[in-house]
């Protein structure tokens, strides 16, 4: 199982290819989150899953067309668990393939399902509707799962959808090799085993049945996960890409507002640009053209603000770190980047779902 201590992080699978053209904010890529709920509590998780809101079919429906005669042709889904409102997953999947869509992946946590033909019934939905993208399946000792579950659901998936690599992995940990045992353990169950493939760049569980990708994302104390031990201050800095790969996306959580980004920031109302119930698609873009922060990233670099960062106080940062989605997340959240704004128009300001969530729960807000 040994193998290169790199890989890709925070990508959304094959699908995903790095745009090409100007410099600037160009989005390839849809996802929406349809609801904040999940069956699961995970101790790492970004997500105010407390939260009841979903996102209107017809709303989200409009917006996808939007999107189509705007040239963005991928879209995935995640949560919160999507799953918990299937019918939503269902209807924006009918109409993308209606539409010509490319489909990445659809995230899930794989034991949301209440017996085997329950399961079996709403995949079959979902493959009739015309998914024809990856079941991202996350797969880590932060989510304490039923591990025969999960391998149930991973044998109902390839039976539905006919394919042996239908469903993909998705596991957190400090570095590519580390926190696999849970994925072990599945592959045990499924009579696989794990092997590093130097094409992909990446680990691989392969059985009879199946050829499962596994995808890294970097582990980072942020929201829920602040208290978790750690450091992702690690001397090194992050190298630039222009956030070609977690971003030139716009990600819609349940309340329809859009972000750029899926990594750890993508819960700030800093990075906030537009409503899918008020604003089209091309408002959107172009308000993330616009945006101080946004515009900036996708035009000039992350390593853009780092340095300004840095040139006004030296000091303003814990140190470097290799991990440009915790870097992004610590200098909005934390307030560091306003710190280097003497125009009030150029600042985004403070608060997220969480911010928000933790505020609620000590009665200090009411959330509508």
């Amino acid at each position: 199982m040994a193998g290169p201590h790199t890989t890709p992080t925070l990508t959304r699978g094959e699908a995903r290819t790095q745009g090409h053209g100007p410099r600037e904010f160009r989005p390839n890529y849809l996802s929406f989150a349809g609801t904040y709920q999940c069956n699961l509590a995970c101790p790492h998780c970004c997500v105010p899953i407390e939260w009841t809101d979903r996102l209107d079919i017809a709303v989200a429906t409009r917006f996808l067309e939007q999107a189509h005669e705007a040239g963005i042709g991928i879209l995935g889904f995640t949560g919160g668990e999507p799953f918990v409102y299937p019918e939503f997953v269902i209807a924006l999947t009918r109409r993308a393939a209606e539409l010509g869509f490319r489909f990445d992946k659809l995230m899930s946590n794989g034991v949301w399902y209440t017996d085997e033909d329950q399961l079996a019934h709403i995949l079959t939905e979902l493959r009739d509707a015309g998914f024809s993208g990856k079941l991202g399946l996350s797969v880590d000792k932060f989510h304490g799962m039923d591990i025969g579950k999960l391998a149930g659901y991973c044998r109902v998936a390839r039976r539905v959808f006919d394919r042996d690599n239908i469903v993909s992995l998705s596991y957190a940990s400090r570095a590519p090799d580390k926190g696999l045992e849970p994925i072990e353990r599945l592959a045990r169950e499924l009579g696989g085993v794990i092997a590093w493939s130097d094409v992909l760049r990446r680990y691989l569980l392969v059985s009879d049945d199946f050829t499962m990708t596994m995808n890294w994302n970097h582990l980072a104390p942020v929201e829920r996960a602040e208290k978790l031990p750690g450091n992702s201050w690690d001397g090194t800095w992050f190298q630039e890409d222009y956030c070609e790969g977690p971003g030139q996306a716009l990600i819609v959580n349940p309340r329809g507002e859009v972000k750029p980004c899926c990594g750890f920031a993508s819960d700030l109302d800093q990075l906030t640009i537009g409503n899918i119930y008020s604003d089209s698609v091309e408002e959107v873009v172009r308000r993330g053209r616009a945006h101080p922060v946004v515009g900036k990233i996708f035009s000039q670099g992350l390593s853009a603000i780092r340095d300004e960062i840095l040139a006004r106080d030296p000091n303003a940062l814990p140190g470097a770190t290799s991990n440009h989605c915790y870097f992004c997340w610590y200098v909005l959240s934390k307030g560091v980047f306003d710190q280097t704004r003497d125009n009030p128009a150029d600042r985004v300001g403070s608060g997220g779902q969480w911010e928000k969530l933790k505020a609620d729960a000590e009665g200090r807000i009411s959330l509508i």
